[in-house]
């Protein structure tokens, strides 16, 4: 079981991730239980050396664009401490003025009991 703290006056959980390919990397993600996919960012994908290519790739539909982005297998993802091997993720950047670096979707949670208190600003992970 893994649990945090966090202030429920904000607008987003944000959680520490450590992303693993040939390279280990520190991120921030966004808690998204309406995100299929994880996502990271550009700059990350390269840092930690995963390998993009055309072959493979998602439409994503927002409010009013569709947009074809890259899915890549990210070989471990660790979030408080529990970790998951070869997940699905995209690669694109939030706007610069996001409070964290990505999005921990739906390809990560799944393998979990997710509990949010909001009104305690308590969240489990089993």
């Amino acid at each position: 079981m893994a649990n945090l703290k966090f202030d429920p006056d904000t607008y987003g959980i944000i959680l520490e991730a450590k992303v693993k390919n040939r390279f280990a990397e520190i991120t921030h993600l966004v808690l998204d239980t309406g995100s299929t996919y994880v996502m990271i960012n550009w700059k990350l994908a390269v840092a930690i050396k995963l390998r993009i290519t055309q072959d493979h790739t998602v439409q994503l539909t927002s409010a009013n664009t569709l947009e074809t982005v890259p899915k890549v297998i990210i070989p471990e993802i660790t979030v408080l401490g529990k970790s998951i091997q070869n997940v699905e993720a995209i690669v694109k950047d939030l706007p610069p003025e996001a409070p964290a670096d990505g999005l921990l979707g739906l390809s990560f949670l799944k393998y979990f009991k997710l509990t949010i208190d909001f009104k305690k600003g308590f969240l489990e992970l089993v």
